[in-house]
């Protein structure tokens, strides 16, 4: 999780909905992170894995926020046949995390 000892000052929003992305706020900005899992098979690593967190992006407001990571969601690596269906998979991801908004 979070080191909360580093930073005092973030407030910290996670959610099953966002993973393995997460928003944290300090005084300026929302920041998008990620959670990062090292390769365990990589030849620098030792043969050990570890999790730890990357800062992609920092906006202005929650709602930019939560449409990054909508729009990072789906980057699913998935064939779509047609466009129809594209569009109805991000309009579904965004209206999860966009209906936070309104709660």
């Amino acid at each position: 999780c979070y080191n909360m000892a580093r930073v005092k000052s973030h407030t910290i929003v996670e959610d099953t909905a966002l993973e393995p992305y997460f928003i944290t706020r300090d005084d300026y900005n929302y920041i998008v992170n990620i959670k990062v899992q090292t390769n365990a098979e990589h030849f620098r690593s030792k043969g050990k894995s570890k999790e730890y967190e990357k800062s992609l992006k920092f906006f202005p407001n929650l709602k930019l926020a939560l449409q990054f990571v909508a729009e990072e969601k789906l980057h699913t690596k998935e064939h779509y046949t047609s466009l129809k269906d594209f569009i109805a998979e991000y309009s579904k991801i965004e209206s999860n995390l966009i209906n936070f908004l309104s709660q």
